[in-house]
């Protein structure tokens, strides 16, 4: 085994802590508008919107204080224990502690992720060819964590909203006991990445933020027109029923069983992080161009068009994350890491405006939009690809 037995440590502790809060944020709007709370769905919506826009900002405080004042790991335990005690909160039947509970939970979570995932990264300041499989195996356990809290969460809130709630509290309460076993990692700075000039190493950062914005922007955009097809399909192979469960299950189960794949491979075979990113659109958009080419309510192919996009969401997605770490001076990586994200947040606040104005296109010039988007920004990927190997051969 590669990994250090810390790193282990934090990838589980990460996997519990996810389990929390996307089973907690699964529920929050049904409890919102049921029996308890009694808001009209708008109301929910508002608290929910502006819930998710917070943890953005929670995010930036986290790694401040991580960074600048309480160390990452002390910063993080006490974001496990807030994040503990804000879902015990919502167990009340009180509009009040509702708020605070949700208030805490915002901020737990912030100092939680953001320093969690700074101190695993830094678990390979002297170990960049690991860096890749790393953040793969990490993305793995956030999205096992996932599936896992919507599933078991979602379920026992259809018993009573206490329970899901309360689980929720257990499992991050788990999650921070985990986190508390590693030492905590004091500033090591990478000495062979440093050789490489600071502009050129924000550059990189800076393109890789592009390029996971835009593939998140363009998936988030061809929703419209996959979704239209697979209703088509599946209405025509009478598994309507089903729908939603083949759906959920399929994405979960492709995304899982790659990414379990990759971190291997990544672990034994090293190739450049913006050669990934360039695989990772370059097969998307070969997704996108089958759905195009396929015969009418074709459901083998729509099974491998899940799976293509699938894999080039797990080329693309840990990169962004890798290459942040790497070329990131590691006494600031929580602040790093955490500005990183709000780009990204601003993709998909551009991807909801631009939406608006799609569903009269159709299906098929969304998907020959997405492909040409693709296509061509897997071409700068490649040339960057060639620019960080040639850095890598002048060091």
């Amino acid at each position: 085994m590669k990994y250090s037995k810390d790193a282990l440590l934090y990838i589980t502790s990460s996997c519990f802590e996810r389990a929390s809060f996307y089973g907690v944020r699964a529920i929050l709007v049904l409890f919102m508008v049921g029996e308890t709370m009694k808001m009209t769905t708008e109301e929910a919506l508002a608290v929910y919107g502006i819930f998710i826009t917070s943890l953005y900002g929670s995010k930036i405080i986290g790694a401040l204080f991580g960074d600048l004042l309480f160390g990452n790991k002390r910063a993080l335990l006490v974001g496990g224990l807030l994040q503990t005690i804000a879902c015990f909160m919502l167990c009340f039947s009180s509009l009040t502690l509702f708020y605070i509970g949700i208030g805490l939970f915002v901020l737990g979570n912030g100092f939680f992720t953001s320093n969690i995932v700074a101190q695993f990264g830094k678990q390979f300041t002297y170990k960049p060819k690991l860096i890749d499989s790393a953040f793969t195996a990490f993305f793995l356990f956030v999205n096992v964590g996932a599936f896992l809290g919507i599933t078991f969460l979602g379920s026992i809130a259809e018993i009573n909203f206490k329970y899901g709630f309360a689980l929720g509290g257990i499992i991050t309460l788990i999650a921070t006991i985990i986190a508390y076993f590693p030492k905590e990692l004091e500033y090591e700075a990478n000495k062979v990445e440093f050789k490489t000039h600071i502009g050129l190493r924000a550059l990189f950062i800076f393109i890789a933020i592009i390029l996971s914005g835009i593939f998140w922007m363009v998936y988030e955009l061809s929703f419209f027109g996959v979704y239209e097809i697979q209703e088509s399909i599946i209405e025509k192979s009478y598994l309507t029923n089903y729908r939603e469960l083949i759906m959920n299950m399929l994405n979960s189960y492709f995304g899982i069983a790659i990414a379990i794949i990759l971190t291997v491979i990544w672990m034994f075979i090293y190739t450049n992080q913006f050669f990934k990113f360039f695989m990772g659109l370059i097969i998307s958009a070969i997704a996108f161009m089958l759905l195009l080419i396929m015969p009418e309510n074709n459901l083998p192919i729509l099974l491998i068009f899940m799976f293509l996009l699938a894999l080039g969401e797990m080329f693309v997605s840990p990169m962004l994350y890798a290459i942040t770490t790497r070329y990131s001076n590691a006494k600031y990586l929580a602040i790093v890491l955490s500005v990183v994200s709000i780009p990204l947040m601003l993709f998909n606040k551009v991807s909801g405006k631009i939406s608006e104005y799609l569903t009269d296109l159709g299906s098929e010039r969304i998907l020959i939009g997405s492909t040409i988007v693709l296509f061509f920004f897997s071409l700068i990927a490649l040339t960057f690809w060639l620019i960080q190997k040639h850095s890598q051969k002048v060091q």
